[in-house]
């Protein structure tokens, strides 16, 4: 590809370019190919066991990474089994609590670790979604679970409750943690 770049800055002048950069094109296919370095496993189980360890180590650096989010702020977060962290930043007091099945009503800011805005409902109507049944976060799924109506919360999903391994090709990279900033208006 370099050799492709400078034979086309060199050559860019009439109808002869045309000529020139067709012909680095041919030249740069007969570069040397890169090699990919292989695994040097021996066995299927061990090739297996390699990815399981990798995993986990990955796991470990991400639950070090959200303990300092959540440890560098002003409240103390409830932690799941599931990995989800989230506090209840102002409670209403009310009983209306949202279970599965129900159409909850929020408001919400969704932002990277670095504070980075993915997307917001503020400046636009709430979203609606059913809680358990749509095609949201399983995270937002399981904690709007743990609120009631007109509690604000901060939520902090880890990637595997986020987008997972693809992210959403949009604003949200692969594997990564996305901290939602909500308030619960109403359920249906």
């Amino acid at each position: 590809m370099n050799c492709l770049k400078a034979n086309m800055t060199r050559f860019i002048t009439g109808s002869f370019a045309c000529f020139l950069i067709a012909f680095s094109l041919m030249a740069c296919d007969n570069e040397p190919k890169k090699k990919s370095i292989p695994l040097k496993v021996q066995s299927k189980k061990e090739y297996q066991d390699l990815m399981i360890e990798s995993h986990k180590a990955y796991l470990q650096r991400e639950r070090e990474k959200l303990d300092h989010f959540t440890d560098s702020l002003p409240y103390d977060f409830v932690q799941t089994e599931s990995g989800l962290r989230y506090t209840v930043t102002h409670t209403e007091k009310s009983t209306d609590s949202i279970t599965a099945g129900d159409i909850a009503v929020i408001h919400y800011t969704l932002t990277l670790l670095n504070g980075d805005t993915a997307y917001q409902t503020l400046t636009q109507k709430p979203q609606e979604f059913m809680v358990n049944m749509d095609d949201v976060e399983a995270g937002l799924h399981e904690g709007i679970q743990y609120l009631a109506v007109g509690d604000k919360a901060i939520m902090v999903l880890p990637a595997h409750l986020a987008h997972g391994l693809t992210g959403d090709q949009a604003a949200i990279p692969i594997q990564t943690p996305v901290v939602y900033h909500l308030e619960l208006l109403a359920k249906k």
